[in-house]
């Protein structure tokens, strides 16, 4: 974040079959007073980017029958968020928290954790040097083999590299 504002930046990167397609890197409106008020934050702002996307793509004619799945590094933004019983306990969180939980009640997203040093919406939110992301980025970027390798004879994507 910023050490002179408080701001906390928002990275948010989206997907179609594993291409980037759209990406946001924006410091936030607000000042929280934790990473979990933020990431909550990042969360409203992804749900309602998904939201629209999965609008324009309907709009287009593309048929979207499956929920969306987000990505946060946050474990305890992620559970509290998909558990159903959790509680709020952030009275300042309220607006996000609810509108993340929305989209997870109606289906729209599946929220699942995925560990910091892997989540390759950090590259949108941090200062990296090259040598430090090449890692994540290269394959963001530069797939190498026959996408088509990428499909099981069922028509079905193959997530895990496989």
């Amino acid at each position: 974040h910023n050490l002179i504002t408080g701001h906390s930046v928002t990275g948010i990167l989206h997907l179609i079959n594993g291409t980037p397609f759209d990406w946001y890197s924006k410091k936030q409106n607000t000042v929280e007073t934790s990473t979990y008020g933020s990431e909550f934050v990042a969360a409203r702002i992804a749900v309602d980017q998904i939201v629209d996307h999965r609008i324009t793509l309907r709009y287009l004619g593309v048929p979207i029958n499956e929920k969306t799945y987000l990505f946060g590094d946050n474990k305890t933004v992620v559970d509290s968020s998909t558990i159903p019983h959790a509680r709020l306990h952030k009275r300042h969180t309220a607006l996000s928290y609810h509108r993340v939980r929305e989209a997870i009640a109606s289906k729209i997203i599946a929220f699942h954790h995925i560990d910091g040093k892997l989540n390759p919406a950090d590259l949108l939110s941090k200062h990296w040097g090259y040598q430090q992301i090449k890692v994540t980025l290269k394959p963001l970027l530069f797939y190498e083999g026959d996408t088509l390798d990428l499909v099981d004879e069922d028509g079905a994507v193959q997530t895990d590299g496989e």
